[in-house]
């Protein structure tokens, strides 16, 4: 039996991903996309009016914010030089809030050392997902998340010099030196404005930060003035007797009119910021959580290592470059960790927003096609079949051929389907027509192959073993040239505003591609073998039994 299935490997490969396919299907589903469901449109307003090419890299950052894997049925389209709408085929408010939140978020990130920025997010060269050191795990009763990035050359150069020597260095009770390491501080969106926090606030937050936070990413023994002093965000503690700072005040103006003040802040101080110039705004107060430290959005502090810091070596120009990093945090379920871990990574993969978003508004949309439109295509896709199939049986009149023509373009539908299941790609209209061109491609492959391998076999002496790699290398020379066309489509769609759309077309087109050379087609042609092996032999027998004498046949 083992042996069966290994000599016709290519019907049992076929045979599993179909049993793969249904199982995506069954279990994960389809999702249907704006032609067919509705969903959800964004009218997002940026903070100020920007220039063509800035909407259009503000547009492309929040494409890859919302649709990172390039499979989601989205659409981002710049109107005006204020104005992003954004379309996406999901209406799940947990979801739509995550979406909303990636927009909103303008993804500045910022490591900091004594008070000075030594990188930034844009300084990131990649990402290393899917590395070692990438993803989530469980330490003690929290799960851990780790996201390694690599600096570019610039900033990695820059980083190895300022974090040189930051260590100081004691002898322990055993004689071996210990290292007390300066600390850095990460930021993500850091706020512009003037911060102001009672003294009573101020002491609670002071206590807290002592103590430290695993789950917030503080280390024990974390010092409040060390993390105001690293945000370079002005910050006022404020007590009967404070009397504000002119001139901080009047510099802070300059950059910016927001001011956020703790929830004990009195009205009368409100006031007065107000006559000042300012909008204030109150900050919640989270529990558990050091209320400047959560204004600030200060997301981890991390001691520097005597390796990083060269304490080896005596001088700078001897300092071994560090451009490799690593960011962490703990949560206290796997699903938030996971969730913490995706929103950072896409955060520092897309950028961050040159300009701020003002304000985000949403609606509903309504289905432009309907549901019953699937129907439709599937109706005609039957009918294809069937059209090809009488074409077959007419030009060949061998009736077995019209079953596996069948067989096979109904399991590259099925294929498709499930890799649409799998990744999650909404079945859209740019979808459908993806799959409609492959399944066009594989039954044109299909008449090829027959056509090669039935059709020279009545006046060639080739072996149809040879007439079938002439057959495959025909259409895996189409299929590639497929690929080959739609390639640059993948690459360059997304950063073309209102080409988006291609980009899952291209996608399932090439899919299918694929599927049709790796799986379906290597079936096909085993099948139609068989078939033309046992009209062979039938007409051998046949012929022989013509040449006996009739003592002979009987």
């Amino acid at each position: 039996m083992t042996n069966i299935f290994i000599k016709n490997w290519q019907i049992t490969l076929l045979v599993v991903i179909l049993i793969l396919s249904i199982s995506a299907i069954a279990f994960s589903g389809l999702k249907l996309g704006l032609d067919f469901k509705g969903g959800t449109l964004y009218q997002i307003e940026l903070q100020k009016q920007v220039g063509t090419d800035e909407i259009s890299r503000i547009a492309n950052i929040i494409s890859r914010r919302i649709d990172p894997s390039g499979l989601m049925d989205a659409t981002v389209t710049p109107v005006g030089g204020q104005f992003i709408a954004v379309q996406v085929s999901e209406t799940d408010p947990a979801k739509l809030e995550q979406i909303e939140s990636r927009i909103r978020q303008q993804g500045k990130f910022e490591a900091t050392l004594n008070g000075e920025t030594i990188f930034t997010g844009d300084e990131i060269s990649r990402v290393l997902r899917g590395g070692s050191g990438y993803g989530v795990g469980k330490v003690g009763n929290v799960y851990e998340w780790r996201l390694p990035f690599v600096l570019n050359e610039t900033a990695s150069n820059s980083f190895t010099q300022k974090a040189f020597h930051q260590c100081s260095v004691t002898l322990g009770s055993n004689g071996k030196p210990a290292y007390d390491c300066a600390k850095t501080i990460f930021f993500l969106d850091k706020p512009e404005a003037l911060v102001v926090v009672s003294q009573e606030q101020y002491d609670a937050d002071t206590a807290l930060l002592l103590e430290g936070s695993g789950l917030e990413g503080i280390p024990a023994g974390t010092s409040l003035e060390e993390v105001i002093s690293d945000s370079q965000v002005p910050v006022v503690i404020y007590d009967q007797n404070t009397i504000f700072d002119t001139n901080l005040l009047q510099t802070t103006l300059k950059k910016t009119t927001l001011a956020i003040v703790s929830p004990d802040i009195s009205e009368k101080v409100k006031n007065d910021l107000n006559a000042l110039g300012f909008n204030v705004s109150v900050a919640a107060l989270k529990q558990n959580i050091p209320w400047v430290w959560g204004v600030l959005n200060a997301k981890q502090v991390i001691s520097l290592t005597a390796d990083v810091t060269n304490e080896d070596v005596a001088d700078v120009s001897q300092a071994k470059p560090f451009g490799t990093l690593s960011i962490s945090g703990n949560r206290a379920t796997f699903e938030i960790a996971k969730s913490d871990l995706e929103d950072l990574t896409i955060l520092l993969e897309s950028g961050s927003l040159p300009t701020p978003v003002k304000s985000i508004s949403k609606e509903t949309i309504s289905p432009s096609l309907g549901e019953a439109f699937i129907g439709n295509i599937l109706l005609m896709g039957i009918i294809a079949l069937i059209t090809v199939s009488l074409v077959i049986l007419i030009r060949y009149r061998v009736p077995k051929l019209v079953i596996p023509i069948v067989i096979i373009g109904m399991s590259e539908i099925v294929i498709m389907l499930g890799f649409l299941a799998l990744v999650q790609r909404p079945l859209d209209l740019a979808a459908f027509a993806g799959i409609i061109a492959a399944i066009g491609t594989g039954l044109d492959s299909e008449v090829v192959i027959t056509d090669e391998i039935l059709g020279k076999s009545k006046h060639s002496t080739e072996s149809v073993m040879h007439r079938t790699k002439a057959a495959l290398f025909i259409i895996m020379t189409s299929a590639f040239t497929i690929i080959a066309v739609m390639g640059p489509i993948i690459l360059f769609s997304r950063n073309l505003p209102g080409l988006d759309k291609l980009f899952g077309f291209a996608v399932v087109t090439i899919f299918g591609s694929l599927a049709g050379i790796i799986i379906t087609r290597p079936a096909f042609t085993k099948i139609i073998q068989k078939i033309v092996n046992a009209n062979d032999k039938k007409m051998h027998e046949h012929h022989h039994a013509e040449e006996l004498p009739p003592q002979e046949q009987n």
